[in-house]
């Protein structure tokens, strides 16, 4: 098993990195200059406080407050600018009994030699289970709490053609795990179904050639990295982790916009339930909760049309596929899940791209919705 994880892993990295010169070869170079900022200004920046209102199907509706920060930096040597980062701040509670607050950023330092992301976060949740696999059923959720204060940093610079390499540190810890009477989870012993300490080290490597890091309307975005969870690190699970992430766009004239996601996650060893593989989500298969079904990998692709509406509005529709499984016999017609969907979006800051949205999808198993900040992908 092992062996096949790492075999996919590289055969996907290289099968991209040769695909990849071409496509740089095309326009997708972004125009640091759209809505430059007024030649005495020496960046772009501001903040926006905002009230929090969201809804997904394991959260139920959430409210709260947040403030995002933007920038982008002007080149001491010439007129261009980075491409917009982002830091932002929310707190937030669910009518679900859970609470929320969470940092994250994404930055590009002046001429983007760097790009520094990560997130320091402390959640209380009550999460779901259903099972391992696809032969889960809705009738056997559970229900079960944690707390969990996590950090994320990574330190990627800039090895040029917009690629950027750095090491990425991972650090979580569950702690007051609640699990129903018979749990499956602790009948199982599935990993992380008491308290523990998640700690790893990887790397990621990414290009980057989309026009806007907020709405892209031309280019693709690439990233392949791989981590390490274990003792050395002062973990108490054993796994190796490996995401790969290609997306593309495509400007079709009049602010319409086609865009195309596949993402491929891999996991060897012993994964705590809270990391494991999933089907669903505000990210993909957007018609499924993101916790619907667990396994140790998930593959999916999908595709979404965008195109403005009036005012500051828009839409968009969507569709993909995807499964979880833990062999890739385990994959078939009989299992693999659809979703399709549609959606509406609003500009909180024209100029800046940044919007919010409303996405209902459909699955297999009925609707869902999502309200969140940011476009899927």
């Amino acid at each position: 098993m092992r062996l096949y994880l790492y075999f996919t892993f590289l055969f996907l990295a290289l099968l991209t990195i040769k695909t990849s010169p071409a496509m740089a070869q095309e326009q997708t170079v972004e125009n640091k200059t759209i809505d430059p900022p007024k030649p005495q200004m020496r960046s772009v920046k501001g903040l926006i406080p905002a009230p929090v209102l969201y809804y997904t199907p394991d959260t139920k509706l959430g409210f709260g407050a947040s403030l995002l920060g933007y920038f982008r930096l002007r080149s001491y040597t010439d007129t261009t600018y980075t491409r917009l980062s982002l830091a932002r701040l929310v707190v937030d509670y669910t009518l679900n009994k859970q609470t929320d607050q969470w940092l994250y950023w994404n930055i590009f330092t002046r001429e983007e030699r760097l790009m520094l992301r990560g997130e320091l976060r402390h959640r209380i949740y009550t999460d779901r289970f259903y099972g391992l696999g696809n032969d889960s059923r809705k009738e056997d959720r559970e229900l079960y709490d944690y707390n969990m204060v996590s950090a994320k940093m990574a330190v990627l610079k800039n090895v040029g053609f917009r690629s950027f390499l750095g090491p990425d540190f991972q650090f979580t810890e569950y702690y007051d795990v609640q699990l129903e009477e018979g749990s499956q989870l602790g009948t199982q012993q599935i990993p992380g179904y008491r308290k523990g300490r998640n700690v790893g080290l990887g790397a990621i490597f990414l290009i980057d050639h989309r026009n806007s890091t907020s709405y892209s309307s031309k280019g693709f975005y690439l990233e392949l990295s791989g981590y390490h969870f274990g003792k050395t690190f002062g973990s108490d699970f054993r796994y190796n982790n490996f995401n790969f992430e290609f997306n593309r766009y495509y400007g079709l004239g009049n602010d319409r916009v086609l865009a195309t996601n596949t993402m491929l996650r891999l996991n060897e060893g012993e994964v705590p339930v809270q990391r494991l593989a999933t089907a669903g989500g505000d990210k993909i298969l957007r018609g499924y909760a993101r916790n619907r079904f667990h396994d140790d990998h998930f593959a999916g692709t999908q595709a979404e049309y965008r195109f403005p509406l009036f005012w500051r509005l828009g839409g968009v529709a969507f569709a993909g596929i995807g499964d979880v499984f833990d062999k890739p016999k385990d994959v078939n017609f009989s299992t693999i899940k659809y979703s399709v969907g549609t959606g509406l979006r609003y500009a909180i800051r024209p100029d800046q791209k940044l919007n919010s949205r409303l996405d209902v999808g459909y699955g297999k198993e009925g609707f869902n919705i999502y309200l969140m900040i940011g476009e899927a992908f």
